[in-house]
């Protein structure tokens, strides 16, 4: 029973590493970016698939799926490139830079969060709201997704409390990809 979990656990994870690198292999020629930054930059598209946000999320249905990125202009970038032209849920997907200094914007829906001092104000921030928030690094309060490296892998942390706190429904099958 065991084994077979295990082989379950590994095909899914197969599954998604080969989504995520079909998707780079779709992804417009841009210039050269740190593999580790478009590796990010497909994994924030590709979980964003597996989330339903409560309808109060967007202000009208048609409404973007805002992506904020807050300490990494470079990954901004590299998520605009990567973003462009693709849906989520029939959302089309705006990327915008996050000043970390300054206060989060309303109507985020995902916002991604790097190593620093204002990792915990930023996350405080949106605590209350519907924001999937994925944060670089050891898995931290307040964070939804953790994006651990592993060598040349990014690793999945969920954290099923938080992503019920932000209201937010996770697709089993990104469940259980997740490294804990």
């Amino acid at each position: 029973m065991a084994s077979s979990f295990s082989a379950a656990r590994r095909a899914r994870q197969a599954v998604l590493c080969l989504l995520i690198l079909a998707d780079a292999a779709q992804a417009r020629a841009a210039p050269v970016a740190a593999p580790e930054r478009k590796l990010k930059a497909a994994y924030l598209y590709r979980v964003a698939t597996f989330v339903d946000w409560p309808d109060a999320a967007f202000p009208r249905p048609g409404s973007p799926l805002n992506v904020g990125v807050a300490g990494d202009d470079a990954l901004a970038d590299e998520a605009e490139r990567y973003m462009a032209g693709r849906l989520v849920h029939g959302h089309s997907l705006a990327v915008q830079r996050i000043d970390p200094a300054r206060a989060v914007p309303p109507g985020l829906q995902v916002l991604y969060v790097a190593p620093g001092a204002a990792r915990t104000r930023l996350l405080d921030a949106v605590r209350s709201r519907p924001v999937l928030t994925v944060c670089d690094g050891a898995p931290v309060q307040g964070c939804v997704i953790g994006l651990v490296a592993d060598g040349a892998h990014l690793r999945l942390h969920i954290d099923r409390p938080e992503a019920l706190a932000a209201q937010l429904r996770i697709s089993a099958r990104l469940l259980a990809l997740s490294a804990w």
